[in-house]
This record gives structure tokens, C-alpha cells and sequence, in this order.
């Protein structure tokens, strides 16, 4: 029998490498080809999804500026109703702050309404809001005057008790006219 025949493994390729791919520079482009053609596809990918996504932010747009405008009308349409609201939220207040000094001036009027004699004439009666009372007056006589300040002295609600001014007033016919101050607890 003869002797087997000798097979000889021949390859074929199809894609014929140059001698220059078969170098580390040649393998190290080759990946940097393939790397940067994902890269590219990668990019594109985004900016087609950047793309079809700035449709739907379009309409995201639009209607919040819609709603914006709606929104806008309803203040601008209340905007009267604030400012009366405010001016009449200004004027309780007020009225509140009258009340209150009102209602000290009641109490004030009735202490010296009880303690003023026959004969002292009140010319000027001034209340500040921190309780302090002043007053011009004038008396008939020394006895009254006397009797005035003996009752103020005596009332428990007034304290610090201070005369500025006594005069005797030529032109009230020799009437005592007198300053004054004091605070009120």
C-alpha cells in the first residue's frame, strides 16, 4: 500500500493584514478605531435622543408659560381687592390704637374728674402714650390750689407728681395758674 499522503493545512484569508497592523502602533490604532467609532455612535445616539426629547420640553415650555399667564391674570385681577383689604387692615389698626388711648383718657378724665375742687379750671389737658399726664390750670384761690394738690398727692393711680410753673395771672382777676406733670400707673 502506498504510504498516506502528507496534508498541508492551507489558510485563506480574505482580508489581507499588511505588515504595519501586525506592530503595537498598528494594533493600538485598530483599537483606537474601533473605540472611537463607539464613541461616534455613542455621541450620535445622544444627540438624537437630545433632539427627539427637546419636542416634549417644547410643550413642557409652553405650558408652564401658559400657566404663567393664568396665574398672572388671577393676581392681577385680585390686586384691587389687596389693596382695599390692606387699607382697611391699616385702618383697624388704627381705630385699635385710638381705642386703646381712648380708653386711658376715659380713665384719666374720671381720676381728675373726681379729685378737681369747684374752683381749679383745667385750660390744657395733655396724655402721652406712656401714661404721662400734663395739664394747665388755674384756681380760684390758694385754699383750692392747696386742696388740688393735697387730693392729687392722696390719689393711689398718680405718681410722680411735679409742678413747673405757679403764677398769679393779672389777667384772670388774681387767679393762681399752675403747671402740671405727672405719670399715672
Amino acid at each position: 500500500m502506498d504510504a498516506p499522503a502528507k496534508t498541508i493545512k492551507t489558510t485563506i484569508e480574505f482580508i489581507p493584514q499588511e505588515d504595519w497592523e501586525k506592530t503595537s502602533f498598528g494594533k493600538f490604532l485598530k483599537w483606537l478605531l474601533n473605540v472611537g467609532r463607539w464613541i461616534v455612535i455613542v455621541t450620535e445616539l445622544i444627540v438624537i435622543i437630545a433632539f427627539l426629547s427637546r419636542f416634549k420640553l417644547d410643550r413642557d415650555l409652553t405650558n408652564l408659560n401658559e400657566t404663567v399667564r393664568q396665574k398672572q391674570a388671577i393676581i392681577n385681577a385680585s390686586s384691587s381687592f389687596e389693596k382695599e383689604f390692606r387699607f382697611l387692615q391699616k385702618e383697624l389698626a388704627t381705630i385699635e390704637g385710638l381705642e386703646k388711648s381712648q380708653i386711658k383718657s376715659d380713665q384719666v378724665l374720671s381720676i381728675f374728674s373726681q379729685i378737681t375742687p369747684v374752683g381749679i379750671q383745667l385750660s390744657n389737658f395733655m396724655i402721652d402714650d406712656e401714661k404721662k399726664v400734663s395739664l394747665k390750670a388755674s384756681a380760684d384761690s390758694e385754699s383750692t390750689f392747696a386742696f388740688f394738690l393735697k387730693k392729687l398727692k392722696a390719689e393711689p393711680k398718680i405718681k410722680n407728681l411735679t409742678i413747673n410753673k405757679i403764677s398769679v395771672s393779672e389777667e384772670q382777676f388774681g387767679k393762681i395758674v399752675f403747671d402740671i406733670k405727672t405719670e399715672l400707673e
